[in-house]
């Protein structure tokens, strides 16, 4: 309960400038309604290309009433860089309470979504960088990455991979040279590069996979990602370290099998995962981001009521749904009622709701001060 407290006082310190709606005297989280508290926690991709379309309809109407609190964009809403930053500027006109987390998943290399063909610059992959440049050459290139992110009118990016490549052969990772290296001490000097040249441009980062993706033999966008047997403590190791330094925005947890920690759920929604070890053992307290919930490894084993309370009661602070051609878009009212049942049947503590809100609300404070 300390925490919450010490959440709230910090919360009176949002400036009415940044967040036009919220008022010098909110006393506690109790003056909040479940619904903005939820609507903080959900993040969501979308369909259209620029805000008047008609598949936008329904996201204005949930930005407007803060049903949801963060957007992931992907190649299909950019035509070209004008237009990507006229259709992100119209987003972050419309009236909300708070700051959308506005995302992008630019790792470089194979994973991007800002590409040369639509008039952005492209960078090499994390495999490229850890073995060919030195950490100040890391530091530029990353600088132009987080600027062109800025300047497209984004806040977030969903990277940078801090799995360790133990598998190279790994369907997820190693083939498509998404880590660093094999060297954890590698890892943790890149992916600090990484964080700090988006930090100093005002981006926030997320490291992923948390606890580890490096050693799998399957990708989670597919099926279920078992690591109990490949799953190594070096993974960990620059996890711990990036958490040491105070420098973490947001870890996004995947969703990784491993029967030594829960014989139930994977990372994404297993509170032996997030909240004994990621917050108990490791000692993060920060935001944690599920990877997508519409993923294979997670979809086809359970519904969407169990993947929600689980998510919430494993530590979870942002539920992330960003597949849009599969996405309900009752999803935010679906949510809330799932939750509100919960609640009254005694299996979600609502306590963890107000938890989730206040890191959520402390960390885009934070965003606006990198941008001062």
């Amino acid at each position: 309960m300390s925490k919450i407290l010490s959440g709230i006082s910090l919360l009176l310190l949002i400036a009415p400038t940044t967040f036009s709606q919220v008022s010098d005297s909110l006393e506690s989280l109790n003056s909040v309604s479940l619904e903005k508290k939820l609507g903080q926690m959900i993040m969501v991709g979308i369909r259209g290309t620029h805000l008047n379309a008609e598949v936008m309809a329904s996201t204005r109407q949930q930005i407007e009433q803060g049903d949801i609190g963060g957007i992931l964009f992907f190649k299909h809403n950019i035509k070209n860089s004008r237009q990507f930053r006229i259709f992100v500027k119209s987003i972050k006109k419309l009236p909300v309470e708070y700051p959308l987390l506005l995302a992008v998943d630019e790792e470089g290399g194979q994973v991007r979504r800002l590409r040369k063909k639509q008039g952005f610059e492209e960078f090499p992959s994390a495999a490229h960088v850890g073995a060919k440049l030195s950490k100040t050459e890391a530091y530029d290139l990353y600088s132009r990455m987080a600027n062109q992110i800025h300047n497209s009118g984004l806040n977030v990016n969903l990277a940078p991979v801090v799995d360790v490549n133990i598998n190279r052969i790994s369907p997820a990772i190693g083939q498509l040279n998404r880590s660093f290296s094999r060297n954890p001490g590698v890892v943790y000097d890149y992916c600090e590069t990484f964080i700090r040249a988006h930090n100093n441009t005002g981006v926030l980062t997320t490291l992923k996979h948390y606890p580890g993706h490096g050693s799998s033999r399957e990708d989670t966008h597919n099926n279920l990602t078992d690591i109990t047997s490949t799953w190594r403590s070096s993974e960990q190791v620059p996890f711990q370290r990036l958490i040491d330094s105070s420098r973490i925005d947001m870890i996004m947890a995947g969703h990784l099998f491993n029967r030594s920690v829960d014989r139930q759920y994977p990372a994404s929604i297993s509170i032996m995962h997030i909240q004994k070890t990621l917050r108990d053992k490791l000692g993060y307290d920060g935001v944690v981001i599920t990877d997508d919930l519409q993923m294979g490894a997670i979809i086809k084993r359970y519904d969407l009521e169990e993947i929600v309370i689980a998510a919430i009661n494993a530590g979870c602070d942002i539920l992330q749904f960003s597949d849009p051609l599969n996405l309900d878009e009752n999803l935010p009212l679906k949510i809330r009622e799932i939750v509100q049942d919960a609640i009254s049947q005694g299996k979600i503590d609502p306590i963890r709701i107000d938890q989730s809100y206040t890191r959520i609300i402390n960390m885009k404070q934070q965003l606006s001060d990198k941008l001062k």
